[in-house]
């Protein structure tokens, strides 16, 4: 009777054991294949997202995008059907402003555009300080189809020398003897990152995409020279020059690969060369274009910084035989409005550039 009982105790030990094995394996099972089914799904957003901002084989070029107006034009318009939107800190804009300029948060401009209805008017014109925060803000408005909106040339610096200082102290040509002409290049070919969201379509994902990269701010996704130069040459982020192929061969920041200004952020071209395990920064001449890049990178889901001021805050006298060098002869004396200014209790001002 005992031995009867030892036996049916080892069998019941055993069956316990096996079974328990076996629902392991088939919860480690699940859990691989919810794993690969997210991880599927994921890149499955990422090309959804692709398609729509590659819509109608739109690329990203130098020459429109972003639709940049210069202060004369904005002056001679100031009667016309244009709505100027500036996005600066509210004292700042109480402090000085273009005739008729709305003060809107950047953050919700996406909600104000769809709200006022952008295309009643022949121009928008986004305003900032510099020109840089403009461009951010544009760059997500055009990916949303407002193909009216335009960025304010050198921003406000450029309106009124009251509003210069940010242009002015930030040129320089601290980075020229650091400057390289060794070409160096792409990544080897890669895929695009992968998408993490709860939105199904491409429309819904490059909405919340937009209001998320509006809400992270130009702040989040600008770098000085030192930190790019310092980064390229440890190897922890990428650096993308875009600028014509000649003023790259004739200097460039230390690693700095060569993107044309044609075509190459098409997924055709040279768009998947982009490493997804590094930080990229992109730099240009005025730092418009690689502002825009940077959000157009950010939208496919890159981790995308742009340089502050771009080359003029590192090589600015090189830049002056191309036209793209800011100084003072670009600064306009056009008259300017100003307002009572408020104070919120408890708002932040927003600063940036």
């Amino acid at each position: 009777m005992r031995k009867y009982s030892k036996t049916v105790l080892l069998v019941f030990i055993f069956t316990l054991l096996w079974l328990v094995s076996c629902k392991e394996n088939t919860s480690a099972d699940g859990e691989n294949a919810i794993a690969n089914n997210t991880a599927v799904a994921n890149k499955t957003k990422a090309q959804k997202l692709a398609d729509v901002v590659f819509k109608e084989g739109a690329i990203i070029s130098a020459v429109s995008a972003p639709k940049v107006i210069k202060a004369d034009d904005v002056y001679k318009s100031l009667n016309k059907n244009i709505l100027a939107i500036d996005i600066r800190g509210a004292k700042d804009f109480a402090s000085g402003h273009i005739k008729n300029a709305v003060n809107i948060k950047m953050s919700e401009v996406v909600d104000y555009a769809q709200a006022t209805g952008f295309p009643m008017y022949d121009k928008v014109v986004m305003i900032c300080y510099t020109g840089q925060t403009a461009s951010f803000s544009a760059a997500v408005l055009q990916m949303l189809g407002h193909d009216n909106v335009y960025v304010l040339e050198w921003g406000m610096c450029g309106w009124n020398k009251k509003f210069s200082k940010k242009w002015i102290t930030n040129i320089s040509d601290k980075g020229i003897d650091k400057l390289v002409t060794t070409p160096y290049e792409k990544n080897a070919i890669s895929e695009l990152p992968l998408i993490v969201n709860k939105k199904n379509t491409g429309e819904q994902i490059l909405y919340l995409r937009a209001r998320e990269i509006l809400k992270e701010g130009f702040a989040s996704a600008a770098v000085n020279f030192s930190y790019t130069n310092a980064n390229a040459k440890a190897d922890k982020a990428y650096v993308v020059c875009y600028q014509p192929e000649a003023m790259y061969k004739e200097g460039h920041i230390d690693h700095a690969v060569l993107y044309s200004q044609e075509d190459s952020f098409n997924l055709s071209t040279d768009l998947l060369t982009l490493p997804t395990d590094k930080t990229i920064i992109v730099y240009s001449n005025k730092a418009y274009q690689s502002t825009f890049i940077t959000v157009y990178l950010k939208m496919l889901g890159y981790n995308a910084r742009t340089l502050k001021f771009g080359a003029n805050s590192f090589m600015n006298s090189k830049l002056k035989d191309s036209g793209e060098a800011f100084s003072e002869r670009v600064i306009k004396n056009y008259p300017y409005e100003t307002s009572k200014y408020i104070e919120v209790v408890g708002e932040v001002q927003e600063g940036g550039c």
